[in-house]
C-alpha cells in the first residue's frame, strides 16, 4: 500500500512505546518510490546488553534435591511442552479428548488412555517428519495426513461371485507426496492389512 512517511513514523513510534524499548531500536525509511518505503532497522547491542543484566535474572526454586542445576533448569523449560501438549488434546479439530460419550468410570479412563497414546503416536510422527525436512505444525502435519486418501475400485466382471476390489491412492500434492514418502508408506496399501473386527478399508 502506498503510505505517507508521517503515517508509517507515527506507526512505528508506537510499535516502539513498549516498556523498556526506549533507545533500544533505531530505524530509518529509505523512499523506493512515489508513497512506497524501505524499513532498516538496528539493535543498539550496549543497551541489550544493559537490559540483560537488569531483567535476566529468574530464580528457580524446587524441592527436587537429588536433581543437578542443569536438569531443573531442562525441567522449567520443558513446561512450555508439556502447556503445548495440554493444549493440543483440547484441540476440537485433532486428538481432541471430548466429548467423551461414556459414563463409567472404567471406559473413561480407557478413553483417555486412548486419546494420550493417540497425541504420543502423533508427536512420534511429527518428530521423524520434521526430521526430513517438514517445517510446519503438528496440526498442519495432520491436516495434510488426512488429504492422503485410499480409494476403492470395485471392477465388475459380470459373472458370477463376489466383485474384484482393487486399492488405489489418490492424487496428492507435493508436500503430501514427499510426506507419504518420508513415513515409507508407498507400499502399504497393496497389502490389505487384517485386524480382527475391524474393516480397515470401509
Amino acid at each position: 500500500k502506498k503510505r505517507k512517511k508521517e503515517i508509517l513514523e507515527k506507526l512505528l513510534e508506537k510499535v516502539l512505546k513498549g516498556q523498556f524499548m526506549e533507545n533500544l531500536i533505531s530505524y530509518e525509511l529509505a523512499p523506493l518510490s512515489e508513497g512506497k518505503w524501505q524499513l532498516s532497522y538496528r539493535t543498539k547491542k550496549s543497551k541489550l546488553k544493559t537490559l540483560d543484566d537488569q531483567l535476566g535474572i529468574r530464580i528457580i526454586i524446587t524441592d527436587r534435591h537429588n536433581w543437578n542445576n542443569k536438569t531443573i533448569v531442562d525441567a522449567f523449560h520443558g513446561q512450555s511442552n508439556v502447556e503445548n501438549a495440554f493444549k493440543q488434546i483440547k484441540n476440537p479439530h485433532h486428538l481432541a479428548i471430548r466429548p467423551t460419550f461414556h459414563w463409567t468410570d472404567q471406559k473413561i479412563k480407557v478413553h483417555f488412555f486412548l486419546c494420550v497414546m493417540g497425541y504420543l503416536i502423533a508427536t512420534i510422527i511429527f518428530h521423524e517428519v520434521k526430521k526430513m525436512g517438514f517445517t510446519g505444525s503438528l496440526n498442519s502435519l495432520l491436516d495434510q495426513l488426512n488429504k492422503i486418501r485410499l480409494s476403492t475400485l470395485i471392477n465388475m466382471s459380470g459373472g458370477k461371485g463376489r466383485p474384484r476390489c482393487n486399492y488405489k491412492l489418490e492424487e496428492m500434492s507435493l508436500e503430501q507426496n514427499e510426506i507419504f514418502k518420508n513415513l515409507n508408506l508407498k507400499n502399504i496399501h497393496f497389502k490389505k492389512m487384517r485386524i480382527e473386527g475391524v474393516g480397515v478399508y470401509n
